[in-house]
């Protein structure tokens, strides 16, 4: 069988398809990215695929069809932490209509969707209903239709079938929460021949781009449309009140430094209680967490440091901060602050693909 061809819109720093990639065995055919500091990101370690930019203003009938399209469509409007305007018309949310655009000229195999918790609960409007209302609301007055089902309703007229997961990136041993909600649909027309199975591993690419497949999941979702499994170790949080030494001022007098000539892992117990929550990640990630702090270059002042939040998201080291790549410390706190945790991304993958594969066994 021929590797599955990957489309990644909203594509970021490329989190949710280096968990595509992963889990489907699959290679990145193309890119949808208008931003400029993540497509230098994309352009860094995938130099030889292309990026279309702006969603809005591609000819999907035009450009290579692939057999997996996946993105993150923008959460603004979705997420608690912003307006809640939702789904509908005029959103950035909204951006979803240009996704699902893609997925009908195109007609691929499979779909995977990724966004905040705020998806479960933000309104969303539709063809569903031609008018608010129309279909009925709560006795209450809350809203009838949410953006998650306005994905799977819409899915579902493409002739999809969907499943669809959410969970925290603590649930796959981060160090801090971040739920995301994650939905794969097939295409039981499409499927056919190239079916996806559950791969282990990924060769090694030119780039050395790195698989998960060295960092097992060691833990198992349960069932159902929101299924997580409980961590109770606590979770890390940033904040004003926490105070680290300086780089250069560590434990015992000394800091260490790694081969790019930056300070090193901070001793154990320098963590307070995040202790239990980094080490568990370092465990994971097989490698020690970076200092959460930077010099500010003046007053002997710290900020927070774009390498650490880069660990945070289960990125290999280098892969926002880089040099090479010529984006700025704003830039890279913004990559990862929108970024995906691919770790988190490919077990729900391997979830849902695993009831997939369990219910056609079972037809």
């Amino acid at each position: 069988m021929s590797k599955l061809r990957l489309g990644e819109l909203c594509a970021g720093y490329g989190g949710l398809g280096m968990a595509v990639e992963e889990v489907f065995g699959a290679t990145t055919a193309w890119f949808s990215e208008y931003d400029a500091a993540p497509s230098k990101i994309l352009a860094h370690h995938w130099p030889n695929v292309p990026n279309y930019g702006d969603m809005t203003k591609i000819d999907w009938a035009a450009i290579e069809p692939v057999d997996i399209i996946s993105g993150g469509t923008p959460c603004q409007d979705l997420s608690h932490a912003g307006r809640r305007a939702g789904m509908t018309e005029g959103t950035r949310s909204n951006l979803w209509v240009q996704m699902r655009e893609a997925i009908a000229i195109q007609k691929p195999a499979y779909v995977v969707w990724e966004n905040v918790r705020g998806a479960v609960s933000a309104e969303a409007s539709s063809s569903v209903e031609q008018c608010p209302g129309c279909v009925g609301d709560t006795a209450d007055g809350r809203v009838f239709l949410r953006a998650l089902g306005r994905v799977l309703g819409d899915l579902a007229d493409l002739g999809f079938n969907a499943e669809w997961r959410g969970l925290r990136a603590a649930d796959v041993g981060s160090c801090h929460p971040r739920f995301r909600v994650f939905v794969l649909a097939a295409h039981p027309g499409r499927v056919g021949g190239h079916q996806a199975q559950q791969h282990n591993g990924r060769p090694a690419s030119a780039d050395n781009r790195p698989g998960l497949s060295d960092q097992s999941d060691s833990h198992t979702l349960r069932s159902g449309p929101i299924g997580t499994t409980a961590i109770e170790d606590t979770d890390i949080a940033i904040s004003g009140e926490w105070r680290f030494p300086a780089p250069g001022q560590a434990e015992g007098g000394r800091a260490r430094a790694d081969a790019r000539g930056r300070s090193g892992a901070l001793t154990t117990g320098a963590w307070g209680a995040y202790e239990p929550a980094i080490r568990r990640w370092e465990a994971r990630l097989g490698r020690p967490a970076p200092r959460p702090t930077e010099p500010t270059g003046r007053d002997q002042g710290q900020r927070l440091s774009p390498r650490f939040t880069e660990w945070m998201m289960g990125l290999p080291d280098g892969w926002v901060t880089d040099p090479a790549i010529g984006i700025s410390r704003n830039e890279q706190l913004k990559a990862c602050g929108n970024g995906v945790v691919p770790q988190q991304a490919a077990a729900a993958l391997r979830d849902m693909l695993a009831a997939f594969n369990t219910k056609e066994m079972a037809a």
